[in-house]
């Protein structure tokens, strides 16, 4: 599927985030939203410093969150309505390419852009952090960043879905906020409902299933995973994770997320322009 096509698509959607200085801004902003978080993240508790690195993965967890999917979404939210624009999709559609090539030159590009600017802007947060709280959890920031990483590629990926299903980018906007909205709020808003509404007597079982469901749920147990937490708090209860949410289970989960969605894209975009 990585032809020469596919590479030199790659190749302008990454050239054209480096040229627009995009990679370098949305690394710097990575870097100074986890240090400030990284110093300040005990500030509630009248501490100011920089804590263990187990707490401050927990603390840039709940960020992340927020801001990578919002940005996936709105970097891919384009792809089908800018080219429309541009006048450009009508080339790309007659040159000698094929659906696949175009799909995931697009997507390759800008998952590396994605890529750098998140391993630029933590990484050298992390050297920053590790140089005042020494090397012994290097391994598990490294980690946070790789997570941070498939996380924004799942929700590139739901960007490229939304684009080919409603090309137009008034609806391409209000879906994408609402998409948003839902993962990283509503989701959960739901979750602490089905708690309250039951007084609790759904299963552990049940809500850990029901978490595996929002890929952001699940980018946050693995990292809680990864720093030795083996619960997470949903309002006011504490959820075990089972046994059986383990890394392997969780990484399918995310792999699933990634690739169904450009699935459908694929075929969504066949049977809209080539009719």
């Amino acid at each position: 599927m990585y032809t020469e096509a596919a590479r030199a698509i790659a190749h302008k959607e990454l050239s054209d985030k480096l040229k627009s200085r995009w990679v370098m801004v949305i690394g710097a902003g990575f870097t100074l939203f986890t240090v400030v978080i990284a110093y300040f993240g005990a500030a509630s508790a009248g501490i100011a410093g920089f804590q263990r690195m187990e707490a401050t993965i927990a603390s840039l967890t709940s960020l992340v969150i927020y801001f990578i999917p919002i940005l996936a979404l709105t970097l891919g939210g384009g792809i089908i309505a800018d080219e429309r624009e541009k006048g450009t999709l009508d080339l790309f559609l007659s040159a000698p390419i094929s659906i696949k090539e175009f799909l995931f030159g697009k997507y390759s590009g800008l998952s590396i852009s994605l890529a750098i600017s998140t391993l630029i802007g933590f990484g050298v947060a992390g050297l920053v952090i590790v140089s005042r709280t020494g090397s012994g959890a290097v391994s598990g920031f490294m980690i946070f960043i790789i997570h941070s990483i498939v996380l924004g590629m799942i929700f590139l990926s739901l960007s490229f879905l939304l684009s080919i299903l409603f090309y137009e980018r008034a609806k391409v906007i209000a879906l994408t906020i609402f998409l948003w909205l839902f993962f990283t709020i509503l989701y959960d808003l739901g979750l602490i409902g089905i708690l309250i509404i039951t007084k609790g007597a759904v299963g552990a079982d049940v809500l850990a299933v029901l978490l595996m469901l929002n890929p952001v749920d699940v980018y946050r147990i693995m990292n809680f995973i990864s720093i030795g937490e083996t619960s997470a708090f949903i309002g006011l209860a504490s959820v075990e994770f089972p046994v059986y949410m383990n890394a392997g289970v969780l990484w399918g989960i995310c792999m699933i997320w990634i690739i169904a969605p450009l699935v459908i894209s694929y075929y969504s975009f066949k049977k809209r322009y080539l009719i």
